[in-house]
């Protein structure tokens, strides 16, 4: 007789374990996917300076071909985004994978700027896909306990990407000429074994791991059933309503605002500092060793504000309702001085040991705000529109905010020397420097004010958002 209820035993204990294993399995092939998103990128940032004396490319082409990848993503991500509240987002991933690893591919034959620039701009359609779907599908699965702990590590994956892309593209570069093709290559063909996992995923009903920790609905993570969500039929303009009513919500349009400044800071930046460093008149490193730098120093000083910015939430939000929006404030306005005294260091007086201590301060807190304010966002929307409220704070943030970024600088550095020359002898460090300290730690500032006084309104739009779940939940 004790045979029964002791096998009964085994069998619901290896069920409940493979239940609470599933997330996190989801979450890994998640943050694969995130890695190889932000590798595909910016394989082409370390590879820049290479490419374009190669190709015979200008400093601001450069800039115009990060913004074309910028724009196109953009404008894409909203349709993604509603699409992926009305369909199964595994399926969206999987499908915006596949797109953006033949893109990368496709970059391997380009030859001019004409080719670079379509590979950039489908690689940006492609990426679209991926971005809103992801952490809807992230906060299903986790609940508001753990999530800004759990985004804080999913962001790290877009720097440890960052950080093999740019490396990559940097030390391939500088190999021999034309060697900066095998990169896109080889990284453009496992993208369509992820797309396959992405596709093998379990979708996870709207709001699952809320109502679980809640003990509302009981634990049907191992089912594989996909309930559609309460808002997934109706016009296009109910879904127009929808967003209307999203823009409405005052953390998160704080959140669009921070965003917008803080996007055309990271997106110049990042376009241009392996470029930076390789200039004669700054640190005049190799493309190899410029490589190394930018992305052995973004990924670990990202990481670590990543990681610190999650924990500092989750731990402060215990004590002040509006932790997460005020962490992003705080970061933002002390990035600001330390990012004017990186850029000037480097070309006044070229000492990299100096430049490396300002370099990781700035990174760090640049990220401290990744994981909260992911978060954040989730949480401040009812859980049916949360790919449509990433959507929408993508979309604003870069339209506004960096899709023209990189052009900017480009333009205002080529604007110090009209013909060229300095670019084309690795001698543009100043006028970089100089296009760089006339824009970014303003920018920073206004981030950063806005996030210390949005901090407010926090509390009252999350009880908002959980309140609008329960509503649907009694609907339904």
């Amino acid at each position: 007789m004790s045979e029964l209820p002791s096998s009964a035993n085994v069998e619901l204990r290896t069920a409940r374990r493979r239940s609470m294993n599933y997330p996190m399995y989801v979450f890994y092939v998640l943050f694969a996917i995130s890695v190889l998103n932000a590798m595909d990128r910016y394989i082409l940032t370390g590879a820049a300076n290479v490419v374009a004396k190669e190709l015979h490319l200008t400093i601001d082409d450069i800039g115009y071909l990060s913004s074309a990848f910028i724009i196109f993503f953009t404008f894409s991500v909203l349709p993604f985004g509603i699409w992926s509240d009305r369909t199964k987002r595994k399926n969206v991933i999987a499908i915006a994978v596949a797109i953006w690893s033949i893109a990368t591919v496709f970059t391997t034959f380009a030859t001019n700027f004409a080719t670079l620039f379509l590979s950039r701009t489908v690689l940006g359609v492609g990426e679209a896909g991926y971005s809103p779907s992801s952490p809807a599908i992230i906060s299903d699965y986790f609940g508001r306990i753990r999530r800004a702990r759990i985004m804080g590590w999913w962001a790290s994956a877009g720097l440890i990407g960052l950080m093999i892309g740019t490396i990559l593209g940097g030390v391939v570069a500088g190999l021999y000429t034309g060697a900066w093709r095998l990169a896109f290559l080889f990284t453009g063909i496992p993208g369509l074994l992820l797309a396959w996992l992405a596709w093998r995923l379990r979708e996870p009903r709207r709001n699952q791991a809320d109502d679980e920790e809640r003990g509302v609905l009981p634990d049907l993570s191992m089912t594989g059933e996909f309930s559609a969500p309460p808002h997934s039929t109706g016009s296009l303009s109910k879904a127009w309503s929808q967003l209307w009513a999203l823009l409405h919500i005052k953390t998160l349009l704080v959140l669009i605002m921070v965003q917008i400044f803080t996007f055309f800071v990271t997106s110049g930046t990042v376009t241009y500092l392996s470029i930076y460093l390789q200039q004669k008149d700054t640190l005049g490193m190799t493309s190899a060793q410029a490589g190394l730098f930018t992305g052995i120093g973004i990924v670990l000083a990202g990481v670590i504000g990543v990681v610190l910015g999650g924990y500092l939430s989750d731990l402060l939000s215990r004590r002040y309702a509006g932790a997460r929006i005020l962490i992003c404030g705080l970061s933002f306005l002390l990035s600001a001085p330390t990012y004017a005294a990186s850029a000037l260091i480097a070309v006044n007086m070229h000492n990299l040991g100096l430049y490396t201590i300002f370099f990781v301060l700035t990174t760090i807190l640049l990220n401290l705000s990744a994981g909260p304010a992911g978060a954040a966002t989730q949480d401040v929307v009812p859980s049916s529109l949360r790919a449509s409220a990433v959507a929408v704070s993508v979309f604003v943030g870069h339209i506004l905010g960096d899709a023209f970024a990189p052009a900017l600088i480009g333009r205002l550095a080529r604007s110090f020397d009209p013909t060229g020359a300095h670019f084309a002898n690795n001698l543009a460090g100043h006028d970089l420097t100089m296009a760089l300290i006339y824009t970014y730690p303003t920018s920073l500032f206004i981030a950063g004010i806005i996030g210390i006084i949005g901090a407010r309104w926090l509390k009252a739009d999350q009880e908002a958002a959980q309140r609008a779940d329960m509503e649907a939940l009694k609907a339904q």
